[in-house]
């Protein structure tokens, strides 16, 4: 992808996460203590820092590479994952749960773990 195309997609997609959200140029240059003028620069296709586009994935909970257009996906798999507020082994009843640990236990003789 050539860098005028990564500039623009930044910026537009800089734009619509801001719009979705309801916060204006002002807002966004609060988080940096810059003006208005720059996030209009940013959506206009000039790229900040890194570390402002960095800061921008994680204040709006999305992959840097869906920002710069590298990405469709929003989110990657790795922050989808990592974000999980589930636990996959609340439904399981208190005898798997044991057998899960035995396994574990089973694992780290096997392995040279000692056992905790």
């Amino acid at each position: 992808m050539e860098n005028d195309t990564i500039n623009e997609t930044f910026g537009k997609r800089l734009k619509k996460l801001r719009d979705d959200r309801g916060l204006y140029q002002e807002d966004i240059g609060e988080w940096f203590n810059m003006r208005k003028s720059t996030v209009s620069q940013w959506e206009s296709g000039r790229l900040p820092h890194a570390s402002i586009i960095a800061q921008l994935a994680r204040k709006f909970n999305v992959a840097t590479d869906y920002l710069l257009g590298l990405s469709d996906n929003e989110r990657s798999v790795e922050t989808i994952a990592a974000h999980r507020t589930d636990d996959l082994m609340n439904d399981l009843p208190p005898e798997a749960l044991e057998r899960i640990e035995e396994f574990k236990e089973l694992m780290r003789l096997k392995y040279g773990k000692k056992p905790t």
